[in-house]
C-alpha cells in the first residue's frame, strides 16, 4: 500500500472515529402525540421522572383533577386531584415534587395557596401559603428554591411586580426585589443560574410586550435582556441545552394563538428564529423529558370557544460538541492530496 493510500485509509478510520461527535445537528422537528384526557383552561403543567403532569384548570368551574403522562409509552393516567380546586396558578417542580402555588378558585378572584405533590406516594400536602395571592403569575426554580414572579391580584388588576422565593425545605417565603416592569401573562425559564422573564402584559388589556428581563437570586438584581423578535402573552417557555424556547401565545390580548417558536441563548443574549408549532394556540402548557418539550393544550384564540387537547412534541435538534469541526477535515483531507 503506497503512501497516500495509507493516509486515506487512516483518514476514513479517523472520521468514522469522530463522527458521532462531529456529527451534524439532528433536524429540528415536531410530532403528534396522544391527546390530554380532556380540555382545560388556565391549567398547569410541571415535569419530574420522566413524566409530564397537567393539573387544575377550567371548564364550566375550576377543576382539581391532575392528570399525568408517560412520553415513552405516549400515554395518559389519573392522579389524586389538588386538595383546592383552582386556575391560573403556576408550578415548578423541586427535588421530584411539585409545588402548585396561587391561582384563583370559583369563589376567590386570587388565593396565596401552596400544596405539595409527591409523584412516588401519589399525595398532597398543604405548605405556607404565599405571602401575596395572584393569579397568571410565573415561577422558576434555581438552587432548589422557587422564584413566583409577577401575575394579577384580581381578573381586573392590578398587574403586580411582587417577587418572593420560596424555600421547600424550611417551608418559608422571603420578599425579593420587584420585576421592574410589573407584568402578568408572561413567561419564566431558568438558565445558567438566572431567571428570564418573557413577554407578557403590563395591564390585563394590554399592551403586549416583547421584552425580556433577567433576575440574579445571587444578587436579588434585574437586568434588561434582548427582547423577543415577536411580544407576546400567555405563551410557554422551556430550556433545552442552556437554549429557552418561547413557544405559542399571542401577539395582542385577544388575538389567535401563534405557531411561533423562538430560541434565546443566555450567553450570547441573542434570539433565532425555530421551526413553527403545527398547532397555533394560546394558554398552552409545557414540560420536558428528555430533552423534548411537550406544548400541551391551550385554546385557538383568546376569546374563542374552541379549547384544545392537542400535544405536540419538539425535538430542537442535538447541539454539537465537536471534536473535529469540518473545517479540519477538510484541511486534512487537503494535505492528503497534496502529499
Amino acid at each position: 500500500m503506497n503512501r497516500c493510500c495509507a493516509l486515506i485509509v487512516a483518514f476514513t478510520v479517523s472520521l468514522i472515529a469522530v463522527a458521532p461527535s462531529v456529527g451534524f445537528a439532528q433536524m429540528e422537528q415536531w410530532n403528534p402525540k396522544a391527546d390530554m384526557m380532556g380540555p382545560r383552561l388556565f391549567f398547569s403543567a410541571s415535569a419530574v421522572d420522566e413524566h409530564v403532569y397537567v393539573m387544575g384548570g377550567m371548564l364550566a368551574q375550576v377543576l382539581p383533577s391532575m392528570h399525568a403522562y408517560n412520553p415513552s409509552a405516549d400515554e395518559w393516567g389519573v392522579r389524586a386531584d389538588m386538595p383546592t380546586a383552582r386556575a391560573g396558578m403556576s408550578s415548578a417542580a423541586v427535588d421530584g415534587k411539585i409545588y402548585v402555588i396561587g391561582g384563583w378558585t370559583d369563589v376567590e378572584p386570587a388565593v396565596s395557596t401552596v400544596e405539595e405533590y409527591d409523584p412516588v406516594t401519589d399525595t398532597w400536602t398543604r405548605r405556607a401559603d404565599m405571602p401575596t395571592a395572584r393569579a397568571l403569575f410565573s415561577t422558576a426554580t434555581i438552587n432548589g428554591k422557587i422564584y413566583a414572579i409577577g401575575g394579577i391580584a384580581t381578573n381586573l388588576g392590578p398587574v403586580l411586580g411582587a417577587v418572593e422565593e420560596y424555600d421547600p425545605i424550611s417551608d418559608t417565603w422571603t420578599q425579593k426585589t420587584d420585576m421592574p416592569n410589573p407584568r402578568s401573562g408572561m413567561a419564566a425559564a431558568a438558565a445558567d443560574g438566572k431567571i428570564y422573564i418573557l413577554g407578557g402584559a403590563p395591564a390585563v388589556q394590554g399592551p403586549v410586550l416583547s421584552m425580556v428581563e433577567e433576575y440574579d437570586p445571587a444578587t436579588d438584581t434585574w437586568t434588561p435582556k434582548t427582547d423577543m423578535p415577536t411580544g407576546r402573552t400567555g405563551f410557554t417557555a422551556e430550556v433545552v441545552n442552556d437554549r429557552i424556547y418561547a413557544i405559542g401565545g399571542t401577539t395582542f390580548v385577544q388575538g389567535p394563538g401563534l405557531q411561533t417558536v423562538e430560541e434565546f441563548h443566555p450567553a450570547t443574549d441573542q434570539w433565532m428564529t425555530k421551526l413553527d408549532m403545527p398547532t397555533g394556540r394560546v394558554f398552552l402548557q409545557s414540560g420536558v423529558v428528555s430533552g423534548k418539550i411537550y406544548a400541551l393544550g391551550g385554546v385557538v384564540a383568546n376569546i374563542g370557544p374552541d379549547l384544545l387537547m392537542t400535544v405536540e412534541e419538539y425535538d430542537a435538534g442535538v447541539v454539537s460538541t465537536a471534536v473535529a469541526p469540518l473545517y479540519k477535515l477538510a484541511s486534512l483531507w487537503g494535505s492528503i492530496k497534496t502529499d
